[in-house]
């Protein structure tokens, strides 16, 4: 058995899981790193390892309930533990209303983004109640789960179902000592982003100007709050879900100018 802890992370390729793993890699951890994007994956894991870290990639479509449920095995019979599981796998799906939506796109979003997460919570949760391990489970929920904005329609479903899922997931697992929380995260510079809405000057600009701090999140800063609520620092904590969007969804005010004159 691992004399670390172990975490296994989904979604590990690159963003906001790939930072993860740099995270729990730094913090002394061993991490199982999962993706659909297998040679990506083993491309970031290979670099990890030459340096030294404890990271093992596993190609796993969170979709795809029995490959978890294999996949989750092998990590058991390397590491011997699982200590905690970052559900980070996800995709955006398409930016189509109520009116106008593809029902297969919609499926597709919600089958990684709500059930994957649900499958690995599933199969990681069992493995800690047969280990007698008190293990902790990060979702990833989003902060377009809060309201509602032009946002991609499927996505925004899909992530305010994941809201329910790690109430409910907190709630059957409290009694093991199992805690289930979730990060939200606001406009993120990860690939996808970039891509899209970073890469444009008025869609940057707009996002910036919603968040209270006026600027985008780095996958670093998601990573360090997942950690934080893996942790023993946050021993009290679950069944939450833990904003990180530099103040997006604390007011829908432009705090840059006050609308009753200088107060101050």
């Amino acid at each position: 058995m691992s004399e670390k802890k172990v975490i296994v992370i989904t979604g590990a390729a690159q963003g906001i899981g790939l930072a993860a793993v740099k995270k729990y890699v730094k913090e002394g951890w061993a991490v199982a790193a999962t993706d659909i994007k297998k040679e990506q994956l083993d491309g970031e894991v290979a670099k990890l390892t030459a340096q030294g870290a404890d990271v093992t990639a596993y190609e796993l479509d969170v979709a795809n309930y029995k490959q978890g449920q294999e996949v989750v095995a092998q990590i058991v019979k390397k590491y011997g533990r699982i200590d905690a599981l970052f559900n980070d796998a996800g995709i955006v799906g398409h930016r189509k209303n109520v009116l106008s939506f593809d029902p297969e796109e919609i499926k597709q979003a919600e089958n990684v983004n709500l059930w994957g997460s649900l499958y690995l919570i599933q199969h990681v949760g069992r493995v800690f109640i047969e280990k007698g391990i008190k293990g902790a489970i990060v979702n990833v929920s989003s902060f377009v789960a809060s309201f509602a904005e032009w946002t991609p329609f499927a996505y925004g479903i899909s992530k305010t179902a994941v809201d329910g899922l790690t109430r409910a997931a907190a709630f059957h697992l409290g009694r093991y000592g199992i805690r289930v929380n979730s990060v939200a995260p606001g406009f993120t510079k990860t690939e996808m982003a970039i891509k899209h809405d970073y890469s444009d000057p008025k869609l940057r600009k707009a996002a910036e100007d919603r968040s209270i701090l006026n600027r985008w999140i780095e996958p670093e800063e998601i990573a360090n709050a997942v950690f934080f609520l893996t942790s023993d620092q946050a021993s009290a904590i679950t069944g939450i879900k833990l904003p990180v969007d530099a103040g997006y969804t604390a007011t829908k005010e432009d705090n840059k100018v006050n609308i009753y004159g200088d107060a101050e």
